[in-house]
């Protein structure tokens, strides 16, 4: 399991490419609502929440689509699936690998999304980096799973977002909730509904993506 999160991260690391595209279309996102849309003072806290998910799941939906597709374009798939590891591990380790990048992403294009949107969100800092880590998970584990049965079709870039989007209205409804009430000076243990949404659905997913990837993979 170690070896493939080792594998993937040096792949990544050495092409980059991934992590620069996510951020180039997250930017992009960012700026066009900006413009797009009318926000000043007393509108941004309850607008750009959602606006930064969006370019979240946009950009996400492209990470996730590679998740397998290194392997199959190398014409490593079957060694993969070979190799003396449980393919509920396997599921965990790309996971992680996703939700890695996802987090550097993040992590490149927050400072933007402070700066385009005017927010002063220091003190509320901790808890938006949960959310977020909470939200990133929850993608990360639905792509994670889908990712492979849609790599076994034709038009594989077209059926991934249209398998995991609809998986993901809750998480995306709860994530920007959550995001709009740390925003406005909530703690991550005052979100109520939202939080234990965000956790539980993450546990739900993480734990069916586990026990059913074995049934998912085709050599």
């Amino acid at each position: 399991m170690l070896a493939v999160i080792w594998k993937d991260l040096m792949l990544e690391a050495r092409g980059r490419e991934t992590i620069a595209s996510l951020f180039v279309l997250g930017l992009l996102v960012l700026v066009l609502f900006n413009f797009a849309v009318d926000i000043d003072a007393s509108n941004v806290a309850s607008i750009a929440p959602g606006i930064l998910w969006i370019a979240i799941v946009f950009s996400a939906t492209l990470a996730l689509g590679r998740a397998f597709a290194i392997e199959r374009e190398n014409g490593c798939m079957t060694g993969l699936l070979l190799a003396p590891l449980d393919r509920g591990s396997l599921y965990l380790a790309k996971l992680i690998v996703n939700v890695l990048v996802l987090l550097i992403f993040e992590a490149l294009l927050l400072p933007f999304f402070v700066l385009l949107f005017g927010l002063g969100i220091s003190a509320a800092l901790p808890h938006l980096l949960l959310v977020l880590l909470a939200g990133t998970i929850g993608l990360g584990a639905v792509g994670t799973l889908f990712a492979l049965a849609a790599l076994g079709t034709r038009a594989r870039e077209l059926m991934l977002p249209l398998l995991i989007l609809p998986l993901q209205i809750p998480l995306l409804i709860a994530a920007v909730r959550a995001s709009d009430m740390v925003l406005k000076g909530a703690s991550v243990l005052a979100l109520g509904a939202w939080g234990n949404l965000l956790v539980g659905f993450d546990v739900l997913f993480v734990t069916a993506g586990w026990l059913v990837f074995e049934y998912m993979t085709v050599d």
